[in-house]
């Protein structure tokens, strides 16, 4: 009997105010793709002048299957099989008890009884067969106990089936409000104050012509999450960085013990610390090293090129925030130790430990499915971080064996996104510089002379209010032509 699994185990969706939509990253190293026929996406707002309407990026789950749970391959399924997709997404931000500051370790959303009504969850949603799309998944918050009559609807999101049947999930309009209270001021906590990200687990049950249904293993998870503003530039340290460092440490993954393949490893980090110059206004991430021709040359003469780059992507440890200046300081923003552990080897490239044979995944594969969606995603600065938070550096989070799979028995839906700002956009006006300029710009080139030629990309949104009410007005951060220069595009060209 086959074995059945989902794919990517954490898939990354974003929200928008367009009914239109693209497919986030499903190969490493390239970027979202339009649904139906897989180029890449060149429009990330909807086409008319106003340019006021984000698209939204589904989060697109692949069915494999295998005959022993080793090599899983796309399933294969006879006439008449079903497939059943299942979601359940929940929203607990404005409900869950908030210190001061986010945590600064990992740490498991806890319920406030009195703001339980804040809750917003939708009934879990079920689609099976192709081109399908499901009802709007909505839930309804309420007024907290003793404060005055407040109900609102809020979509969370939708499910839909491309045309192979596998499941798109689709997150929320963008939509920012409050039950009342006014913003505090602080990007962490304002009371009654909603949004509609979220997240939740995924699930599809497969019924076979004459057989009892199947499970799919373990299951995945969906994460919806803000727009990612600079979508072709990543951050130099990933959420797909950040958990596979857990793996290394407490849950069993092997770490490599062959040469570490140069196209695969280490080309994407240096590309992804080179680009940040269009985002961030720092002169480091402008070196001349980056444009070396030796770099993926092993030769003694060219290790002072390799050293260059490699301590320009070491300073983003210095040039990059982390944490708050509290007491004690949060977590600050670090390389993780594999990364370090790849640098160093590349640096000295000793005999046997680089390889530049391998090639960069081109293809659709289970494992590039999880990591090109969580590429996609920010590792740092949990503070409390833009896709998810610190909590996913607990081991306990996950199943084993491991391959990034949140176990759906230890975790509930929306505890992935709980912890974070309330709501986003107070984070994203307030972590203005140094933060994760790979998704909230800092700068907004207006042409190739990035340099000299630059706007502050938030200008027209420069307070919380603002930022919530105009988001979906600002500019995306995108590449122009064949050369690797990015400039800002799909600006509202009555944004002051």
């Amino acid at each position: 009997m086959a074995l059945y699994k989902i794919f990517p185990a954490i898939g990354i969706a974003r929200i928008g105010a367009s009914e239109d939509f693209f497919v986030g990253p499903e190969i490493p190293g390239q970027g979202p793709i339009e649904a139906e026929t897989g180029a890449p996406v060149t429009r990330f707002k909807a086409s008319n002048p106003e340019k006021d309407k984000i698209r939204k990026q589904a989060a697109r789950f692949h069915l494999f299957q295998s005959a022993g749970g080793l090599d899983w391959v796309p399933a294969n399924l006879p006439e008449g099989a079903v497939v059943e997709w299942t979601v359940t997404l929940e929203n607990k931000k404005a409900a869950v008890r908030r210190k001061g500051a986010p945590p600064k370790s990992p740490e498991r959303p806890q319920i406030d009884p009195p703001l339980e009504p804040l809750r917003i969850r939708a009934p879990e949603t079920s689609i099976s067969g192709k081109n399908a799309a499901s009802t709007l998944m909505i839930g309804t918050i309420k007024n907290a106990a003793g404060d005055p009559v407040f109900s609102k609807d809020v979509v969370l999101g939708q499910l839909r089936t491309d045309a192979q049947g596998r499941l798109l999930v689709l997150g929320g309009n963008g939509e920012v409000g409050t039950t009342g209270p006014a913003l505090t001021g602080s990007f962490y906590r304002n009371r009654g104050w909603y949004d509609d990200v979220s997240d939740g687990p995924v699930t599809a049950r497969i019924t076979l012509p004459g057989t009892a249904p199947i499970d799919a293993e373990g299951g995945a998870w969906v994460v919806i999450t803000p727009p990612d503003f600079a979508p072709g530039i990543g951050g130099v340290v990933t959420l797909y960085d950040v958990i596979r460092q857990v793996g290394y440490d407490s849950l069993g993954m092997p770490k490599p013990t062959s040469s570490i393949p140069y196209l695969l490893e280490i080309a994407p980090l240096i590309q992804r610390a080179h680009r940040l110059r269009f985002v961030h206004d720092n002169a480091n991430w402008r070196d001349a090293a980056f444009n070396s021709n030796n770099l993926a040359s092993g030769l003694p003469e060219h290790r002072q090129a390799r050293r260059d780059v490699g301590e320009r992507i070491r300073d983003t440890e210095s040039i990059l925030d982390g944490y708050i200046p509290s007491n004690p300081p949060g977590p600050p923003f670090k390389l993780r130790q594999w990364q370090i552990d790849m640098l160093v080897a590349w640096v000295d490239w000793n005999p046997g430990s680089i390889e530049t044979t391998t090639q960069p995944i081109t293809t659709i594969t289970p494992e590039g499915l999880t990591r090109a969606a969580l590429e996609g995603a920010v590792g740092q600065g949990f503070c409390p971080g833009i896709e998810a938070g610190i909590i996913v550096t607990d081991p306990t989070l996950f199943s084993t064996p491991f391959d990034f799979r949140i176990d759906q028995s230890k975790a509930a839906a929306g505890e992935l996104t709980a912890l974070m700002a309330q709501p986003w956009p107070s984070d994203f006006y307030q972590c203005n510089s140094e933060w994760w300029p790979s998704q909230r710009p800092d700068i907004a080139p207006q042409s190739a002379d990035f340099v000299n030629d630059q706007e502050s990309w938030a200008r027209g949104a420069e307070s919380e209010a603002l930022m919530a009410e105009n988001f979906q007005m600002l500019g995306f951060i995108v590449q122009q032509g064949e050369n690797e220069v990015f400039i800002e595009a799909e600006r509202n060209p009555s944004l002051a």
